[in-house]
């Protein structure tokens, strides 16, 4: 019978310990207590360095959720706001660009005789037709223009009117929205004015469908 022992060259007269023995000689609970808590202490550090910053961080984001919704809510709203407000300014711009398109082309195609008086746009949304729902109906624009033109012999007043009205709808900017609609040429309902006879002219014209 054989057994394995060491030998401890650096203290002669001393016999090596093991690291079998050395957790179960007699020192080795307290060894091993101390390896335990050694590991412990370890762990904890890996623990608080590692792991905890991690679980904190996590946490205020989570608690910054709310927040961020509330926050994400009211600069919606804020860009909804703006969206309507630009899509308002963008709808004016367009009606202000149209309006004087079609001033600049009143003032090249009234003759000098013709004196426009009103011109008046409105959008009124006519009843629906049989079989049509309400909703389905799409309002219709008009432009009313009301103009004197001094009343003369023969004929120059409905030359000049007829004249006006096709250089109207020989524009591009009147032509490309309104088509011609009616005209009217009566006498005033005063009379005479200062001892001139004058001839009311209106014009309707009503915007094209789309």
């Amino acid at each position: 019978m054989s057994g394995r022992f060491a030998v401890d060259l650096l203290h002669p007269g001393r016999v090596a310990v093991t690291w079998q023995e050395w957790f179960i000689g007699t020192q080795g609970r307290r060894r091993l207590a101390f390896f335990a808590l050694g590991g412990a202490g370890l762990l904890l550090l890996v623990l608080v360095g590692g792991i905890l910053p991690t679980y904190w961080r996590l946490s205020a984001d989570l608690d910054a959720i709310p927040r961020l919704q509330k926050d994400l809510g009211a600069a919606e709203a804020d860009l909804g706001l703006l969206r309507t407000n630009l899509q308002a300014l963008a709808t004016e711009a367009r009606r202000q660009v149209r309006w004087a398109d079609l001033m600049t082309a009143f003032s090249q195609q009234t003759p000098r005789a013709v004196k426009v008086q009103v011109i008046q746009s409105t959008r009124t949304t006519p009843p629906p037709a049989a079989g049509q729902q309400p909703g389905d109906v799409r309002p219709e624009a008009t432009l009313r223009i009301e103009a004197l033109t001094p009343l003369r012999p023969g004929s120059p007043p409905l030359l000049e009117v007829a004249q006006f009205m096709a250089g109207l709808m020989r524009d591009p900017a009147v032509n490309k929205r309104f088509q011609l609609k009616s005209w009217e040429i009566k006498p005033p309902a005063g009379g005479a004015t200062d001892g001139l006879q004058l001839l009311n002219i209106t014009v309707l014209l009503s915007e094209r469908p789309w």
